[in-house]
């Protein structure tokens, strides 16, 4: 169909969620071969998600800022993992060898989850 007959189906004039138009999509900078490039471009970046949207000098200077947050976030997960990991060591070598196995198995299914929400973190930072 093309736009003229859409058009006329009284859809010419239909609101489609109020874009913003052209001006205000999310570029992405590439070298032409697929590669991302780096860039201190100001005007329609998105960052991890589309809502994420800068539009300004300030805007991209706010996300620097809450992307190295993110990061700070993601080591003191790693950290506390780290921690966790160590504690639960001790506590296993600390108790009856009967028992070892059953504080060892609780001490794996939270280190799993642990693993699991620093792996949910990398990919969403990267």
């Amino acid at each position: 169909m093309d736009h003229a007959a859409h058009a006329a189906m009284g859809h010419g004039d239909m609101d489609h969620g109020g874009h913003g138009g052209m001006d205000d999509m999310c570029s992405m900078s590439s070298a032409g071969d697929g590669k991302m490039l780096f860039t201190w471009d100001t005007k329609n970046l998105c960052i991890v998600f589309r809502q994420w949207h800068i539009r300004s000098t300030a805007g991209l200077v706010f996300s620097l800022i809450a992307v190295v947050f993110l990061a700070m976030g993601y080591e003191a997960l790693r950290a506390l993992s780290r921690s966790y990991e160590a504690s639960i060591n001790k506590r296993v070598l600390s108790v009856p060898r009967q028992s070892q196995g059953q504080v060892s198995k609780r001490g794996h299914v939270v280190k799993s989850v642990f693993y699991g929400l620093q792996n949910f973190y990398a990919f969403m930072l990267m």
